[in-house]
């Protein structure tokens, strides 16, 4: 038996914040699936719980979900019902409800909303496995290749191995950002009206800036052994500085050394670890018209000199037109993906959703 789904306005986040952090420093080690609950999901693997379109989502796709819920839906009964997870937690009732119920429905919406982005990335013609099961062959592909890497002395950045929750959100959280980016080209591609109205609305953000132009005398090196040349070299630049020399003439005093020329605007949403961020933070500390102590910047070394700061400056919008491009195109993609979520046809296979009695 099948019956629709209730549907709810959702916000389709797919773990951003976790994405972020997983393309920055490749994957994050999360918490293993229960082994108990991979044993469920393996019992019934080929059992269909629900159809997206007629895309359907296996008992093994929605177990990962369930995994995934689990944390959110106890912490819920517990602040709402001082309830622990305990022996016949999940099927006892508090004010009515179950929490195998609840979490249940939260698995099949996400479930839903990450089958129906499969969906659309597979008819925008984007490379994808097409069943779960095809995604699960390249889960154990990438785990042996990981292993023969390391047993050949390959670099392999993250862990050795992930688990199929790992890989399974990574991969989707990615596919997400690829099918922004492609629809960001076509059909979703922000207009210059887009664009002004994210300025508008952030106009009182822009005020009172603090405007900055730097200079960035920099060096690269590699590895320990290239370290000393490259930081006597920037130091020999520091004091031809110090002593009145100008930056184009410094520039040319050893053939590794680069002058960049910049405008910053303090307090910008940047990562404060970037190294943007450090050269703007350090900029901010000098008087216009000195130059800093030489900074390590993971690669290179830097020298950071102030050359003017302009205060209540209103940033206008050409400064920042890339960043108002990329939230409009995000916005446009969320109200996209409600809308194609809203017109999809979502069916549970009744008899097998409700034969899931344990998380």
């Amino acid at each position: 038996m099948k019956r629709n789904i209730r549907r709810r306005a959702f916000i389709w986040g797919l773990g951003c914040a976790v994405l972020a952090g997983l393309m920055h420093i490749g994957f994050v080690n999360l918490p293993a699936s229960n082994p108990e609950s991979a044993e469920a999901a393996d019992s019934g693997s080929g059992t269909i719980i629900l159809y997206v379109n007629g895309e359907p989502v296996t008992r093994q796709e929605f177990q990962l979900y369930m995994d995934k819920e689990k944390g959110a839906v106890t912490n819920d009964f517990n602040v709402q019902y001082n309830a622990e997870d305990k022996e016949g937690y999940w099927t006892a009732e508090f004010g009515g409800e179950r929490p195998i119920d609840r979490l249940k429905s939260r698995a099949a919406e996400e479930a839903a909303k990450g089958k129906l982005l499969q969906v659309l990335a597979l008819e925008k013609g984007l490379d994808y496995p097409a069943a779960f099961g095809q995604l699960m062959k390249a889960w154990e592909q990438n785990n042996r290749q990981r292993e023969q890497d390391i047993s050949n002395n390959k670099a392999v950045y993250g862990l050795g191995q992930y688990d199929q929750s790992q890989f399974y959100f990574y991969t989707l959280g990615n596919l997400k950002l690829k099918l922004e980016e492609l629809l960001g080209t076509a059909e979703l591609k922000p207009t210059g009206e887009d664009i002004q109205q994210i300025y508008q609305a952030h106009a009182a953000d822009y005020q009172n800036r603090t405007r900055l132009h730097i200079e960035e005398l920099s060096i690269p090196y590699a590895g320990e052994a290239d370290t000393g040349g490259a930081l006597q070299a920037i130091q020999a630049a520091l004091g031809q500085l110090n002593q009145g020399a100008a930056s184009e003439q410094a520039a040319l005093s050893h053939t590794g050394l680069r002058l960049l020329k910049n405008t910053a605007v303090a307090d910008s949403q940047i990562n404060p670890l970037s190294s943007e961020a450090v050269i703007i933070q350090t900029a901010l500390q000098l008087e216009p018209g000195r130059w800093s102590s030489v900074l390590d910047m993971g690669g290179s070394y830097s020298i950071v000199k102030l050359a003017d700061k302009t205060g209540n400056y209103a940033v206008p919008l050409e400064e920042v037109e890339s960043q108002l491009k990329a939230e409009a195109l995000s916005l446009k993609f969320a109200d996209y993906l409600e809308q194609q979520y809203r017109a999809s046809d979502v069916r549970l296979e009744q008899g097998n959703y409700d034969a899931i009695t344990a998380p």
